[in-house]
Order: structure tokens, then sequence, then C-alpha cells
């Protein structure tokens, strides 16, 4: 392994901690004020910042690239919108957890939209995350909380924005796609707000709500988004992967220790099925479905939350 690898590896892992702790400080926002106005400030900063970042890039920008950015931006949109409302309503190591089923639902999707049939180890594999994803969030009456389904709803639509930039990132310039989707999440986040939400008072944003308002935009959004681009332009994909399945891990220690969220035998245990799902996709993938998962992975350079 090279020096330079070895910093991409050492980047993605600390862009993974930076994403698990983000769920944690989303959960803090969302106590203080409203999610549609909570992503509406983090995604317009994060465009900003990304915009002044790259604007040269935009210099190029033709139709198809606006194109394709839009239909990406939607998707995203939407899985943001749906991740944030959905955070509101349980807990951050949950979230974590959920998010992290786009690694099942992403080639279970595929084989869908193309007619065919899933493999084996595609199949072990959502079949084991599903199991996780019923112990971790059925209750007594064996229903799911609003706040799961929301999260849930997100990921599936993550998982269509990721099938999309698999497509599309190839023909175009990955960080100016990057930067119109999370400018078409602001502006969805924005209308959504203004219609959905009340007005926020201007007496919220103290000291801890800017502080942590500012650590989504820049960690937990723009300078996350740029650092792990450059580490995967370093590493394969399977490594990235692998590396990133230990976001929901962080999102459940970091909601564990500051916000107390529950971690007893049933959250463990469905915790460690849906980890066990993702990676028995991703490992045990033969060599010409691995090459399919490195062509979707290694354009993901927005990641969720």
């Amino acid at each position: 392994m090279t020096e330079i690898n070895r910093k991409a590896e050492i980047a993605m892992i600390l862009v993974t901690i930076l994403w698990g702790a983000n769920f944690v400080s989303g959960k803090l926002i969302l106590g203080i004020t409203t999610p549609l106005y909570y992503c509406s400030i983090r995604f317009i900063g994060a465009t900003i910042l990304l915009g002044l970042v790259y604007h040269d890039r935009f210099k190029k920008l033709d139709k198809p690239t606006l194109k394709a950015g839009l239909m990406i931006g939607v998707a995203l949109g939407i899985g943001y919108i749906l991740q944030t409302v959905g955070l509101n309503y349980t807990t951050a190591s949950k979230a974590g957890f959920l998010t992290g089923l786009f690694v099942v639902l992403v080639p279970l999707i595929e084989c869908i939209i193309k007619r065919s049939m899933p493999r084996v180890n595609e199949l072990f594999g959502v079949m084991i995350a599903t199991i996780g994803l019923g112990i971790l969030s059925l209750n007594g009456s064996f229903g799911i909380g609003f706040g799961d389904a929301m999260i849930f709803l997100s990921t599936v639509s993550f998982s269509f924005s990721i099938i999309l930039i698999s497509r599309f990132a190839r023909d175009h310039d990955p960080v100016v796609l990057t930067v119109i989707q999370i400018g078409v999440t602001a502006v969805l986040s924005l209308i959504f707000s203004l219609i959905l939400e009340p007005t926020i008072s201007l007496e919220v944003f103290d000291a801890n709500l800017i502080l942590l308002l500012l650590f989504a935009i820049l960690f937990g959004t723009a300078i996350n988004t740029v650092v792990q681009n450059w580490a995967q332009s370093k590493i394969n994909a399977t490594s990235a992967s692998l590396i990133l399945i230990i976001e929901p891990a962080f999102a459940g220690i970091f909601g564990y220790l500051l916000l107390h969220d529950p971690m007893g035998i049933k959250e463990l245990s469905g915790s460690i099925m849906i980890i066990a799902g993702m990676l028995i996709t991703l490992i045990f993938a033969p060599k010409e479905s691995s090459q399919k998962t490195i062509k979707t992975d290694e354009k993901v350079v927005v990641n969720k939350i």
C-alpha cells in the first residue's frame, strides 16, 4: 500500500466518523428548529461554499449535465427531506443503521429495473438486513414507527439517486453534478419549509445552534464531500464501501454516548444483522457484481446526512 493510499483510507475513515456524528448533530438541531428549515440552511450553506470552491467547473456547464444533475438532485433532495423529518421522530442510532440499508437496496432495485434476477449473495444480504430491520424497528404491536418509516423511505430514495449517479457521472463532471444535487436539495427544502412549516424566530439562533449548523454545513456536507471525492479517487470503491459501512456503527456509538439512545439486546442484534447483510452484499459478491458495485459507489460523492 502506498503512502497516498494509506492517507486516502485514513481520510475516508475520518469522513465516515463525521457522517456518523452528523446524525447526532442533526438530532440536536431538530430539538431547536424544524426539519425542513434545517435542511434549507444546511444545503444552502453547502451549495454556496462548494459553488465558490468549484465555480471554475461551471464555465462549461451544458444542458445534458444540468438535466442529469436535476434528476439526481430530486431523488437526493426527497431522500434528505424524508430523512430529516424521520430523524425528528426516531433516534440518531436507528437513523444511521436504517440509512445504511442503501448498500443492499441498490443492487436489488437495479435488478428490478433491468428485470434480472439478483445474485445469491444479494438475496441473502437483503434477507439478513430485512430481518435486522424488523428487529430494530418493529415495536411491541408489530408496527413500525413514523420516524423509522420515513428513514426507510429516504433510503429507498437515496438508492435511486445512487443508481442515477452511476448512470450519469461517467459522462459528466461529477463535481458539477454534486453541486447541482446539493443546490436542488436546498431549493426543495426551502420550498417545502415555506409551505409546510411555521416561520422560525431569529431568537432561536443562539451560539449553540449556529455552531451545530456550521458543523452540519462544513463537516456534514461540504468538506466531507470534497474529502470523500478525493479519497475515493485514490482507493478502490470496494475498500471505500467497506469503510462507509462503519458509519452506522459510529452513529450508534455517538447516539448512545451523547444522546443516551437505547442500546439493548434488541437494538444491538438488529444493528449487527443490518451490517452483516451489507457485508454479505459487498464482500461475497462475484467479480462481475463487484465491478458493478465499484461503478456505483465510486461516484457517490455525497453521503447520507
